[in-house]
């Protein structure tokens, strides 16, 4: 007897020597980060339509690249049967010469391509026009500029900005919390030792990692389809695709807190806003952050040298400091905004 008394005795004395932690809610916010972070391991319906949506456009773009569809001289030319390298090469003199002598292409000879001998001075001030084009298919600085600028336009402003980066921020961001309401899980949540605010800031911590892979990755993807081109692009705008994807986040991490349904709503902001929105004339595209976005990739372009009068639905961007200025300024307020809708929301299990 005495010898169990002694060793409960040094039991409780040790346990009593041993510092007691207390709960710290700084612990308990970061495990909350950590969980939301794991819990996107599991790719939703949502992250799977995005996936292969980034699929085709990846395809389409080295489809394209492959055919040399975002070079001038091998682009169908206006009013010709070939294409600007052969209607080029038929405008020269020697080929109008061949042509007017009963040559092949004598028949797409236009009245003012066919050479006048007997007229010198005409006829040296009509070659002189008429080989311009093949003098431009010749200038290597010309071509480059004109292909990267198609690519900007097509591939990256309008498929992947427009389309392929909101849908990739939308399947992850809106999962924050809707993977809660699936499992009626939210109300749980809400009873942990953590004010309401840091359980939606948690949340977004968690999920923007995802978030800027599959943005950042998605484009990295569309950009290394594009041979020299797309990977040009990728050095200059892999900014403004970061900065992209983070606001893109913060609206979306919102949507899914406040809605039910947050994948039907962010579809609708996507399709009906963003892609409407940043396109219209005037002021109201100052409401659009894809406008901001690509106001960034612009001004990039133009300190470059590029003719960026290529986009013009561009012609009227702000600043990249301002652009910079609203990005932030956007992430930043729509998250406060969030974490105090968050915080005064009701929440139930029933979905």
């Amino acid at each position: 007897m005495a010898d169990g008394t002694s060793s409960q005795s040094e039991t409780a004395n040790r346990q009593s020597e041993m510092p007691s932690e207390a709960p710290s809610a700084a612990r308990a916010w970061c495990v909350l980060v950590v969980q939301s972070f794991q819990r996107h391991w599991r790719v939703r319906q949502m992250g799977w339509v995005s996936l292969a949506l980034l699929g085709v456009v990846v395809f389409w773009v080295a489809l394209v690249t492959q055919r040399g569809g975002w070079d001038l001289p091998d682009q169908r030319a206006r009013r010709s049967f070939g294409t600007y390298r052969q209607e080029a090469e038929r405008l020269r003199p020697d080929s109008r010469y061949d042509a007017a002598a009963g040559g092949p292409n004598e028949k797409l000879l236009r009245p003012h391509e066919i050479p006048n001998p007997f007229n010198p001075t005409e006829d040296a001030l009509r070659s002189l026009v008429l080989s311009v084009p093949r003098a431009v298919m010749n200038s290597e600085k010309f071509l480059h500029d004109w292909g990267f600028m198609t690519y900007s336009r097509w591939v990256v402003h309008l498929v992947f900005f427009g389309f392929v980066l909101p849908l990739f921020t939308l399947s992850y961001a809106s999962g924050a919390f809707g993977t809660d309401r699936e499992s009626r899980s939210l109300v749980w949540l809400m009873t942990r030792p953590i004010p309401r605010s840091a359980i939606y800031l948690a949340k977004f911590v968690g999920t923007l990692p995802w978030c800027l892979a599959f943005g950042l990755g998605g484009f990295a993807a569309v950009c290394l389809a594009g041979g020299p081109l797309g990977r040009e692009a990728l050095a200059r705008y892999w900014p403004a695709a970061a900065a992209a994807t983070v606001a893109f986040a913060s609206v979306f991490h919102l949507v899914g807190a406040i809605f039910r349904r947050p994948v039907v709503v962010g579809l609708i902001y996507v399709f009906f806003f963003e892609a409407v929105v940043a396109a219209l004339p005037g002021s109201l595209k100052l409401l659009s952050l894809t406008f901001y976005a690509r106001s960034l990739m612009y001004n990039e372009a133009a300190a470059a040298g590029y003719p960026v009068d290529m986009l013009p639905a561009m012609a009227a961007a702000v600043s990249s400091a301002t652009a910079w200025w609203v990005l932030a300024a956007a992430a930043v307020g729509i998250n406060l905004a969030g974490m105090w809708l968050f915080a005064r929301s009701e929440y139930r299990d029933d979905v």
